[in-house]
């Protein structure tokens, strides 16, 4: 994967040149530069190169993952299935691109084992925009806000996602109708922003999008600005220069959280649970800022919730191993919890079902819900299963010398005879009634690889304790 894969995922790129083996132009992903992000795909033994003209960034393939995902130098190269040790082949190494004319590499030497430890994650802090920015930040919020309380096909919209028009009230959200129906540009100094010249040696215009407006407000104080553009929009989010990269963080203050990308999916997921808090990365790539982390630390259980694709369940892993108390936790339909609204999963429901009993427990109840369905499921189901089916099952298992932890999921599977394990191509995971799975289950399908391998390579697209043996002639 090049790095013109890698900036077509985020923003529209268009070929603008033949020369150096072809020249792509787009919007940079980092400063928001409409014309300024230039991309060489062939650069670099076809790894690419990119170098924006108006905010310097510029590198390789495993530093764009750096600069605008998030991630560490160890995660880029994992991200990208470029193994570790072949840091020390010069050749390889020649290629980066990273600032100071360094290799993205560094000087990483194969041959000392101790270099290639993963490194401590080290959270970014973030500070609150100029005042003249904020200042300017809130007008415009205000008056988006009148906008899009008069847009009912927006408000509508926003509904079918699960954020009433009282929720983008609470939030702050707008629309912005622009100037005689097109974008509005100002001047860069007016916000407070540095002067950019053109091409032309004029003064770049601060470039303000039509669309919804998602401010992100910490203690009254408005941290950025993100616009969802139309949907035939080649670039979908803009984040308005000047803003800050802080992760947001809804209702800090309680104990469990659901992990998600989008900040529209957060806004929702707290309006529908009033147990759980939300993060919005931003991307999968993302990291929590040190603020989130903290708080994160504290919680009684993460719930993550990133899209259900490759690159979600790459990035569970680095959540696992940071916080010992997050597990794996999909939409049961759907990529995102504003699709599975649309697609008529209750948002309360499925976030509670992740919760421990300790937070769901109902005051005056003799005993709470879940622990009356778990009681009731681990009653052990009569088996149809005569003695020799029992006993061709054991002997299979030990001829195919299964770990114990593949029969231990068979077991937990034969009590639980209402969870099934769905194994489609476009989705692994784990229901119990169509919602999401906890437990012991979760953590040896999602954590052991030895599970999910032999999980991965089952004929079957639907797994329950009457068929996880695979019976082989």
């Amino acid at each position: 994967m090049n790095t013109l894969d890698l900036a077509s995922r985020k923003v529209k790129m268009k070929k603008v040149s033949n020369t150096n083996c072809g020249e792509w132009q787009g919007p940079c992903p980092g400063c928001g530069g409409e014309d300024r992000f230039h991309v060489w795909p062939e650069q670099n033994e076809d790894k690419g190169g990119y170098w924006c003209r108006q905010c310097g960034k510029h590198g390789d393939n495993i530093q764009f993952l750096r600069d605008f995902e998030g991630m560490s130098f160890v995660d880029a190269c994992d991200y990208l299935n470029i193994p570790l040790p072949e840091r020390g082949n010069p050749s390889f190494a020649s290629q980066g691109s990273a600032p100071g004319g360094m290799s993205s590499f560094g000087n990483i030497n194969p041959e000392r084992p101790d270099e290639r430890k993963k490194p401590e994650f080290v959270p970014n802090e973030h500070v609150a925009p100029a005042d003249l920015w904020q200042e300017k930040a809130g007008k415009f919020v205000t008056w988006a806000q009148g906008n899009l309380a008069r847009n009912d096909e927006v408000l509508a919209w926003l509904s079918a996602r699960g954020i009433s028009a009282e929720t983008a009230v609470n939030f702050r959200l707008g629309w912005n109708i622009g100037e005689d129906g097109k974008d509005i540009y100002r001047a860069r100094q007016s916000w407070g922003l540095p002067e950019v010249l053109r091409d032309d040696g004029r003064p770049k215009a601060l470039w303000i999008p039509r669309g919804l407006v998602i401010p992100h407000i910490v203690d009254s104080v408005i941290y950025r600005i993100r616009i969802r553009r139309p949907e035939e929009s080649g670039l979908r989010y803009y984040v308005l220069p000047g803003s800050s990269m802080a992760i947001m963080t809804i209702e800090p203050s309680r104990r469990a959280f659901v992990v998600v990308e989008s900040e529209l999916d957060a806004i929702a997921i707290t309006a529908a649970c009033p147990l759980a808090g939300a993060v919005a990365l931003g991307s999968v790539a993302a990291k929590p800022d040190a603020d989130t982390t903290a708080i994160l630390r504290g919680a009684l259980q993460i719930l993550n919730a990133l899209d259900y694709d490759a690159a979600g369940a790459k990035a569970m892993t680095w959540w696992a191993d940071q916080f010992s108390n997050c597990e794996r936790w999909p939409v049961p339909k759907g990529k995102d919890p504003g699709e599975a609204v649309k697609l008529g999963i209750d948002l309360d429901s499925w976030i509670k079902a992740g919760l421990p009993p300790v937070m769901t427990i109902k005051q005056g109840a003799s005993r709470t819900e879940k622990e009356s369905s778990r009681e009731n499921e681990q009653k052990t189901p009569k088996s149809s299963d005569d003695s020799e089916a029992i006993a061709a099952e054991a002997a299979a298992i030990e001829k195919m010398g299964l770990s114990p932890l593949i029969v231990e999921l068979r077991d937990l599977l034969r009590n639980n005879p209402r969870v099934k394990i769905i194994n489609k191509p476009d989705r692994f995971t784990v229901l119990r009634d169509d919602r999401y799975v906890g437990g012991r289950i979760n953590y040896l399908v999602f954590r052991e690889e030895i599970v999910t391998t032999y999980i991965l390579n089952h004929p079957a697209e639907e797994i329950d304790g009457s068929n996880f043996i695979i019976m082989r002639k």
